[in-house]
Order: structure tokens, then C-alpha cells, then sequence
């Protein structure tokens, strides 16, 4: 009887290795090793009281040799070290049920890998220890809400970063080291309160760095006393 029994266990082990065969009821089994095939089950009898979907464009399978999907390998997805790339979610699942919208020039994506943004990389932002740079708000969402202007010579900047205004670039101040540069302050406030004057041949020169007078250039080839 025990014998019986073992050799029942045999047969029954065997078919069910046969149940897979690619030849098994005129049909194949799909391929686990290919990248196109997701199996949901190998067991026929588990099939049948299971309950599941693929999404399309996979197609359903369910026979001797089990039951999944099949379909387009997946695609790669998007490099998340990548700067420009951004995901919102890594669930195709709760993908569905977010409303998220992607700034131009990025472009929206939504696959098995899951959701977020694709754009070019993100501008340096403005160095807020610079002294022409005034941020406004560092929020992006606060920021499409303001109503702000800049006073000229500022110029607006919105972006990823915040918004604000940033002056024109400081002027390269006269150096106080040249023989023909005579600086009167290098306060510009008390420059408001001085009132001076340069001689005929003399350029004044009134700005961030302070004021003062600057001389002539000195003709080509005309050497200066000491040099």
C-alpha cells in the first residue's frame, strides 16, 4: 500500500511538471524568463479562485500552466538621480488618484515606474548672499500668488528657486591704487553731502564705490614722472 502511495506521489508530480510543457492542450506556456511575461501564479487550480487584472496594453492569461499577464517589456524608467527628472510617486497606484500638473518646458510622465516630471535641469538660483539679489518668498506655490514689482534697474526672477528682483551687476569700482584716480569719499552717503568739483581735464565719478576725479589717460608714449 505504502508503495502504492509513493508511486501515485511519482505520477502525479510528473504530470504536473507535464501541465507546463509548452506543448500542453495545442497551447504554450509563456516564458517566465521573458521580460514580456508576468506570472500571478503557477498553480491552475489557485488561478481559478483568484481575482486580478493587468493593465493594458498587457493581455490576461490563465491556463495549464498557471495564469498573469502579458505584454510591451516595461519601459525604462525614469533616472531618479537624474536632475532633471522628478517623481511625485513611485506607486502606479496612487498615481491615479493624484492631480499634479508639470511646469513648461517639463513634460509630465505616468507609467508602471510611476509619476512626476521630466525638464531641463533646474537654473542655479540666485545666491541669496549676494547684495543685489531680494527674494521675495522661496516658495514657488506663494509666489504665483504675490503680486510684486521691482524697481528699476531690477529685474523680476521667477522660478523653481522663489522669486524676487536682482539689481544689475556692481560696477568695477576706480582703483584707488592708480596715480590718475583721486577718490574725495568712499562713503556714498557722505558723497551726497560733499560738494566738490574737478578741474577741466578731470572726470567726476559718482557711483556705489564712492566719488571723485579721475584724470586724463596719459598720451601714448608719454612716461610718468617716477616710473
Amino acid at each position: 500500500m505504502r508503495a502504492h502511495a509513493l508511486w501515485f506521489l511519482s505520477v502525479s508530480a510528473i504530470l504536473g511538471q507535464i501541465g507546463c510543457d509548452p506543448q500542453v492542450s495545442g497551447g504554450s506556456c509563456p516564458d517566465p524568463r521573458d521580460p514580456e511575461v508576468r506570472y500571478v501564479s503557477h498553480d491552475p487550480e489557485e488561478c481559478a479562485v483568484m481575482d486580478f487584472d493587468c493593465s493594458p496594453p498587457e493581455t490576461l492569461f490563465s491556463n495549464e500552466c498557471g495564469c498573469g499577464c502579458v505584454g510591451p517589456e516595461a519601459p525604462a524608467c525614469p533616472d531618479a538621480s537624474d536632475p532633471e527628472v522628478h517623481y511625485v510617486s513611485r506607486d502606479p497606484r496612487e498615481c491615479e488618484l493624484l492631480d499634479f500638473a508639470c511646469s513648461p518646458p517639463e513634460t509630465l510622465f505616468s507609467n508602471e515606474c510611476g509619476c512626476g516630471c521630466i525638464g531641463p535641469e533646474a537654473p542655479a538660483c540666485p545666491d541669496p548672499s549676494d547684495p543685489e539679489v531680494h527674494y521675495v518668498s522661496r516658495d514657488l506655490r506663494e509666489c504665483e500668488l504675490l503680486d510684486f514689482a521691482c524697481s528699476p534697474p531690477e529685474t523680476q526672477f521667477v522660478n523653481e528657486c522663489g522669486c524676487g528682483c536682482i539689481g544689475p551687476e556692481a560696477p568695477a569700482c576706480p582703483d584707488p591704487g592708480d596715480p590718475d584716480v583721486r577718490y574725495v569719499s568712499r562713503d556714498i552717503e557722505e558723497c551726497h553731502l560733499i560738494d566738490f568739483i574737478c578741474t577741466e581735464s578731470q572726470t567726476l565719478f559718482y557711483n556705489e564705490c564712492g566719488c571723485g576725479c579721475l584724470d586724463p589717460d596719459l598720451p601714448l608714449g608719454h612716461a610718468r614722472q617716477g616710473s
